[in-house]
């Protein structure tokens, strides 16, 4: 009769614990239903493909009136999971879908995206108003512009080399492509870029202000495959740079354009940790042409300014962390980018 209270008592104890746990299980079980809806549409929102049907690209070309451009195929693409067909555009006056006053200095390197959508025409967009790039890369690499309108799916970009002259974009004499530039590049998006090989290696230089980068494969967003040798002591770029605050967290995205043509291109500098640097860079709407190889990231606890390029990568009190972009999988190999089935 004694252990008959005490019997009870425990049975009732557990039976608690039990409704307990399955209570608290019930609470994760809903938040991590909420995290996975919450990723999948994150994953929507920056999943924009592009996707040709019988095509090779777009065909971005100068048209007849040599500051504005045209398409000579629809193309399909693929925004949000829905699919739809862009139009080709015959006459894409530049300066009347951009707007007047946008720049290249001579001498420097600027782009235009083009976007295509279902209800209109063409859309286009700078990086900046006033470019000042040094390099074709670095032109192509700057952060992207913001979309022109919901929808808008990039579907190839234009990078231009100015003369000796103040290059305008849509501008009737500064703007001709075919006699106001140096060099007019047209690229017609075929893909998302993406890694089919991870960097062999991804590690600072002793002692140095550089780093260096091991081999990897490649696709860039027009369909070109890339193999990267790799390359020792790659400087940070100078003139594209902000010094890192003391406490403050920097970041950089290292993008390539060709075998031994890369640029770490710096997208902040004043992260108040490494997790919101991070999560700034994932924020970034991704480039369509250049593929990522990887991330940098600079956590300045030095007590004064750490000036990329000159100061050392491991300094006391820097702490840098190197991110290998990963390899995508489910995607085609770079010999199966035909005209007649893409989709990555």
């Amino acid at each position: 009769m004694a252990g008959t209270p005490v019997t009870g008592t425990q049975e009732h104890g557990f039976k608690s614990e039990v409704r307990k746990l399955r209570k608290e299980y019930n609470r994760l079980h809903a938040d991590v239903e909420r995290v996975r809806v919450y990723l999948a549409d994150q994953l929507l929102n920056r999943v924009v493909n592009v996707e040709f049907v019988a095509s090779a690209g777009c065909g971005l070309a100068k048209h007849a009136n040599p500051e504005d451009l045209q398409t000579a195929t629809a193309v399909v693409v693929s925004y949000k999971g829905e699919h739809f067909t862009v139009v080709a555009d015959a006459a894409a006056v530049v300066a009347t879908i951009l707007g007047t006053g946008n720049t290249i200095a001579s001498d420097k390197f600027g782009v235009i995206w083009v976007f295509g959508n279902k209800t209109a025409d063409i859309a286009l967009a700078v990086p900046s108003a006033a470019e000042t790039e040094a390099t074709d890369i670095a032109a192509l690499a700057q952060p992207m512009p913001d979309v022109p309108t919901e929808g808008d799916v990039p579907i190839a970009v234009l990078m231009i080399e100015a003369d000796t002259s103040e290059w305008e974009w849509g501008h009737v004499t500064n703007g001709e492509i075919d006699i106001d530039s140096d060099t007019a590049t047209f690229y017609n998006l075929l893909n998302r870029p993406y890694i089919t090989s991870a960097l062999a290696s991804f590690a600072l230089d002793a002692g140095a202000a550089t780093f260096t980068y091991g081999a990897a494969v490649a696709v860039l967003g027009d369909g070109t495959a890339l193999t990267i040798t790799g390359k020792a002591n790659v400087v940070f770029p100078a003139g594209e740079l902000t010094a890192i605050a003391a406490g403050k967290v920097g970041a950089f995205i290292l993008y390539a354009l060709a075998n031994d043509d890369e640029i770490p291109v710096q997208i902040g500098a004043a992260y108040d940790t490494l997790q919101a640097a991070k999560i700034a860079v994932d924020d970034l709407n991704p480039n369509p042409l250049l593929v990522e190889l990887g991330r940098i990231y600079i956590e300045n606890g030095t007590g004064a300014d750490w000036t990329p390029a000159t100061d050392d990568l491991d300094a006391t009190g820097i702490a840098t962390t190197f991110e290998s972009a990963a390899v995508r999988p489910q995607l085609l190999a770079p010999t199966d980018l035909t005209a007649a089935t893409v989709n990555a």
